[in-house]
């Protein structure tokens, strides 16, 4: 129902048009007939414009319909734009078929450039969809030779060069973000060349990375000679994925990319928005930023996608949302989740590549969670792993999909300990690489694939383990840029890295001291996953050494992050194979535990606090000596003790820890949501009961509490004495 009056002229728009539609056969005079085609233009690119692609459909169908037989000829203006937006939704409702046919006819019909252009868009996107990226690219070259650029569908690195040398030239002294400030793009040519040459980047990157470099290039310098326009924004954004992946130069791929943002975000070049803060959030921001702050970025492109009708890119980003989530290490069940919505997403659009990019993700995801019937692989009652790969391997032009399944292949064989697979995989996928220059799915494959190679060294020949470490090394020392680059995101897999490499060489003490940090720093930038298999590492090269009793607390602690991740397959195979943790496992799970028994608690810690109670007569060193006794035992990063002086609660003490060591401070002050979960507290003091809250970030009772939302808590324990 229309509440506001711009929604009620809508609707009576609509309701004018409908009616005279149905009385269209009465109407016998051609320039009526003319002008009711026309407010069915209207109707249908109002409809259009609000996502309704059915009805807009019926709109453009009912105005050709209106059209004499010699439309082309008399109304050429008025019956392409009605076919051209018609196949637009046929497009975008999944008649691929009708949209493929009509918009050849098209390119047969237009009578100018910009004419051209446009079909050569709409071609470029459709076959895009149907993995057909070669017939895109072949589209968009034919447009470039009607205005004189002849390219080859392979240039060469010469001609990549070349390109990015005379964008640098004409930048010459002004700052990056001075970009902001050019003109707006006037010529219609120019314009429409960048609309081309923004459909083609995508299926450039599918068949030619040189391409994917130069048509990148060639947009920059467009804008640089001609001023800015909507496709700009993309430009700007895209440019960093080329600057940070090929050139190696991050610092100046942010500037860029930020600027294609702010110029969709604020400057209102905004009609490829979607595509702009989708390259910047995930092809960008993950090389320099923390992964999770770009999560909303991408969440917000799924509805500008939708709003914007760019099919394409709203089946991008949920791909990308999925991978964002796996390197995250969000809890499984709810990546799960998007990657079914994503499937969905794909398959209604039938947008096959979609499909498979995240069919290797879903499956991935399945096996973790302990939901395919071996560990480690995809195989299950509705994928055959070798169906698949044949699958890929017939289609060259789904290499990318290719590279992404091998890819997440390497990673589950490598949790599941089958290193000779995982190295398999790793070959696979490194010759795929080109596709994905700056996908987050390359750090994963650089990692996992160092892994594979140290622990395939520890079985091999003498005569193949030098082989296996200079790859690790390779790997390794691209993890170190990136870490440079992000440390957040990547300095704690660099520095497991390095500790495999030191373990392999024997430096044992080094090799601890090295998973130690890499535990640390895992857990403090929130990666539960990647903390759990440093500590799976850790405690391998412990029981290589005889530290028996180091190991089993380390194995301990790896289960249990996996565990928080949600993925029970790995669970039960660590349990199998160490039957004692299955023996000491406590239940954990993402949501609170309200009245834990104290079982759960170790009998201890309880002695050693009778201990405390014994020997301590000054009530500050007592409260001291007890506060460092439970954060000491909880693997806490700080602790408070609360007490009840009165019939308000204070805080009587406090432990940090920090530089190695345990501090405790006495203090006095009234609880506030700055200092504690303050929710936690009031339903401890209530109940007299435990809250145990394995994982702050999950959705549970306390989710709104000021604190947790403010200092993003993961676990916490509050427990009445």
């Amino acid at each position: 129902a229309a509440h506001t009056p711009a929604e009620r002229r809508e609707e009576a728009i609509f309701d004018i048009v409908n009616q005279l539609n149905r009385g269209a056969a009465l109407i016998t005079s051609q320039g009526e007939r003319e002008q009711l085609a026309e407010f069915n233009l209207l109707a249908g690119q109002r409809a259009k414009a609000s996502a309704a692609y059915a009805s807009a459909l019926t709109y453009f169908i009912a105005g050709a319909a209106l059209l004499a037989e010699d439309s082309w000829e008399c109304r050429h203006d008025l019956t392409f734009a009605l076919q051209l937006n018609r196949a637009e939704c046929e497009f975008l409702t999944g008649a691929l078929a009708e949209a493929e046919a009509r918009s050849t006819a098209l390119s047969t019909r237009a009578a100018n450039t910009v004419e051209h252009a446009t079909v050569a868009c709409l071609r470029a996107e459709l076959f895009t969809t149907l993995d057909r990226s070669d017939r895109s690219v072949d589209v968009a070259l034919d447009y470039l030779r009607r205005i004189g650029v002849a390219w080859s569908a392979h240039p060469t690195q010469d001609e990549v060069r070349r390109e990015y040398e005379l964008m640098w030239q004409q930048i010459g002294s002004r700052p990056i973000e001075a970009l902001l400030d050019l003109p707006r793009m006037a010529d219609p040519v120019w314009r429409a060349t960048m609309d081309v040459l923004t459909a083609v980047v995508s299926p450039a990157l599918y068949t030619d990375q040189n391409l994917y470099n130069v048509v990148i290039g060639r947009m920059a310098n467009l804008s640089l000679q001609h001023g800015n326009t909507d496709a700009s924004s993309y430009a700007y954004a895209i440019l960093g994925t080329v600057l940070g992946a090929q050139f190696g130069d991050y610092k100046a791929a942010f500037r860029f990319s930020q600027v294609g943002f702010n110029l969709a975000a604020q400057r209102g070049l905004d009609r490829f928005k979607a595509r702009a803060y989708l390259i910047f959030g995930h092809h960008v921001m993950p090389w320099t930023k923390p992964i999770r702050a770009s999560r909303s970025l991408i969440r917000f492109v799924l509805d500008a996608a939708q709003e914007a009708g760019d099919l394409t890119y709203g089946a991008f980003g949920r791909t990308h949302l999925v991978t964002h989530l796996l390197a995250s290490g969000d809890p499984l069940d709810e990546v799960q989740r998007e990657a079914e919505a994503g499937l969905d997403f794909a398959r209604q659009a039938r947008f096959g590549l979609v499909v498979d990019r995240i069919t290797g993700q879903f499956q991935l995801i399945r096996t973790l969670r302990g939901l395919t019937p071996i560990f480690g692989h995809f195989d299950d009652a509705g994928f055959n792993e070798e169906r698949f790969e044949r699958h890929l391997e017939a289609e060259p032009r789904l290499a990318l999909a290719a590279c992404w399944y091998w890819i997440r292949k390497l990673q589950a064989r490598v949790l599941a300990g089958d290193h000779a697979a995982a190295i398999a995989a790793a070959a696979k996928a490194g010759c795929l690489l080109w596709t994905s220059p700056a996908f987050f799915e390359r750090s994963e494959y650089h990692f996992y694939a160092a892994l594979a190679q140290a622990a395939r060294w520890n079985a091999a020949p003498d005569a193949e383990r030098t082989r296996h470490v200079e790859a690790l090394v390779a790997h390794h020392r691209q993890l170190k840029v990136w870490a440079t680059n992000c440390p957040e995101n990547f300095e704690h897999r660099a520095t497991l890295v390095g500790a495999e490499i030191s373990r392999i060489e024997g430096r044992a003490l080094d090799a601890m001291d090295l998973y130690e940090q890499a535990i640390r720093l895992a857990r403090a930038n929130g990666f539960v996953h990647d903390e759990a298999l440093a500590y799976e590492l850790a405690a391998r090269l412990y029981a290589a050494r005889g530290f028996e009793e180091f190991a089993g607390v380390y194995l301990r602690n790896a289960r249990d992050g996996y565990v928080r991740w949600g993925a029970d397959g790995k669970v039960r195979q660590l349990e199998h194979l160490h039957p004692h943790l299955r023996e000491a496992a406590i239940p954990a799970s993402a949501t609170p535990t309200i009245g834990a028994p104290v079982e759960q608690l170790d009998v201890g810690t309880v002695v050693k606090a009778s201990q405390a109670v014994s020997r301590e007569i000054v009530l500050g060193e007592l409260i001291k000596t007890l506060l460092r006794i439970a954060v000491e035992h909880a693997g806490a990063q700080r602790g408070l003790l609360i007490l009840f002086p009165g019939d308000e609660p204070r805080i009587a003490a406090e432990a940090t820890t920090g530089r190695g060591q345990l501090e405790v401070t006495l203090r006095d002050a009234a609880p506030s949501p700055a200092e504690l979960p303050e929710a936690v507290l009031h339903t401890v003091t209530r109940t007299g009961r435990n809250v145990i809250l394995d994982d702050g970030l999950a959705q549970n009772p306390f989710s709104a509490d000021e604190y947790i939302g403010q200092k993003r808590a993961r676990s916490v324990l509050c427990l009445p004495l």
